[in-house]
């Protein structure tokens, strides 16, 4: 899939991150067409109710909210079980919600290699 204008398709993924305390999940999304990449909080888990607050969030965002008229597709590896749930959060913003994992690895990589590279290197 190939984007052709600002939020056709955007991507979902938290990243899991170990600390003293246990993991912590940075939730970040990114626009396929621009890399924007959204980080819309930390939390101590990805239960349902996080994931569900974080897309929330993502729609909030000035960026996306910019964008949105034209419509956009919310792209996870996982949460099928959601997508009701999810539905109801974007399909009144001319949302809709694709499952694919293979996808969203291709597009998060590249951004998870460019913010981990970054941690190696003294401040």
């Amino acid at each position: 899939m190939k984007a052709t204008r600002p939020l056709e398709y955007v991507c979902f993924f938290p990243i899991s991150v170990p600390t003293k305390e246990g993991d912590a999940y940075v939730f970040l999304s990114v626009d396929v067409f621009s890399d924007f990449a959204f980080n819309t909080g930390v939390e101590t888990n990805d239960d349902p109710e996080n994931i569900l607050k974080h897309i929330y969030l993502l729609t909030e965002h000035p960026y996306f909210t910019k964008h949105i008229k034209a419509g956009f597709t919310l792209v996870l590896h996982k949460y099928k079980g959601l997508e009701p749930r999810i539905n109801s959060i974007i399909k009144p913003l001319n949302g809709n919600v694709l499952f694919d994992g293979q996808y969203v690895n291709k597009v998060m990589v590249p951004v998870l290699k460019n913010i981990f590279r970054h941690t190696d290197k003294p401040l």
